[in-house]
């Protein structure tokens, strides 16, 4: 396996340094490969014994998500501990308002706080990357307010320098696509409630086990719009009976797919 380059190289070392000033640290770990690096990190720079894991279980979250940072930790040696949630019952969070991120961190990494202070650990620290800091991300301001510390921006390493570093220590994850919990699916000012997010959740399991994996089904009442990347528009289209079909049986009455491709946040493009 080739190292990374050298700058890389570099911020890694910074991130250990970093990481060392602490005597126990608190990951938050999502099961994606940036809190996934965070961690591992973590372990190189304190220990195990000093290094403790927290993830929530929400109904925002699809169940992979959970599993993956289970397995992540069980790799790591790190205990984790895993935290019921159910976001819908805060209203600023169920109504859907443009700083539903905030609201959605704010709660989440309340209640882990909580957790990691019965074991004594006041630092806690998220994977948010540099990448992270040029976009629109309103859950950074939850991170501000509780005390909660992002290494990865601390030391300047990108989302491109996630996955090198991540693959160079052999994080089984470390291609794996980002995934944001399944509000992301719908427009601001949209109610979120549990049999919406099971339609997204199932529109979108059915697109996994037919071979996408870059993909979003985003909600519109009625319809769901397939996001994949334009590249895949013609597997789509090969496919296009059964992913009618089936995305139909989720409970939606029409199916359609976005001409633009696939792209990450696309429900911000409409704010100002």
């Amino acid at each position: 396996m080739n190292d990374p380059e050298s700058a890389t190289l570099f911020k890694w070392k910074r991130l250990i340094e970093w990481l060392q000033t602490y005597d126990q640290i608190g990951v938050a770990l999502s099961g994606g490969v940036d809190s996934a690096l965070v961690c591992a990190a973590a372990v190189q720079a304190l220990g195990t014994s000093n290094v403790t894991a927290y993830t929530i279980e929400s109904v925002m979250e699809i169940p992979q998500e959970v599993e993956d940072a289970r397995q992540i930790a069980e790799s790591l040696g790190v205990e984790l501990f895993r935290i019921p949630l159910d976001e819908l019952q805060v209203e600023e969070i169920r109504s859907n308002p443009s700083q539903r991120c905030y609201f959605c961190k704010r709660e989440r990494l309340k209640i882990i706080q909580e957790k990691a202070h019965l074991s004594a650990i006041t630092q806690l620290v998220d994977g948010s990357n540099a990448d992270d800091l040029s976009d629109y991300r309103p859950g950074r301001r939850a991170l501000q307010e509780l005390g909660v510390l992002s290494p990865l921006a601390e030391v300047g390493i990108t989302k491109s320098e996630v996955r090198q570093l991540a693959k160079w220590q052999g994080l089984p994850v470390w291609e794996k696509p980002s995934t944001p919990c399944l509000a992301s699916r719908f427009p601001y000012g949209i109610e979120i409630n549990h049999q919406r997010l099971r339609q997204i959740a199932c529109a979108e399991e059915i697109l996994k086990k037919m071979g996408f994996s870059e993909l979003r089904v985003r909600y519109h009442d009625i319809v769901a719009r397939i996001e994949v990347p334009i590249n895949g528009f013609d597997q789509v289209m090969a496919q296009r009976e059964k992913i009618v079909d089936s995305i139909k049986d989720c409970g939606f009455l029409y199916v359609t797919l976005d001409l633009q491709g696939f792209r990450s946040g696309s429900m911000n493009e409409g704010l100002k």
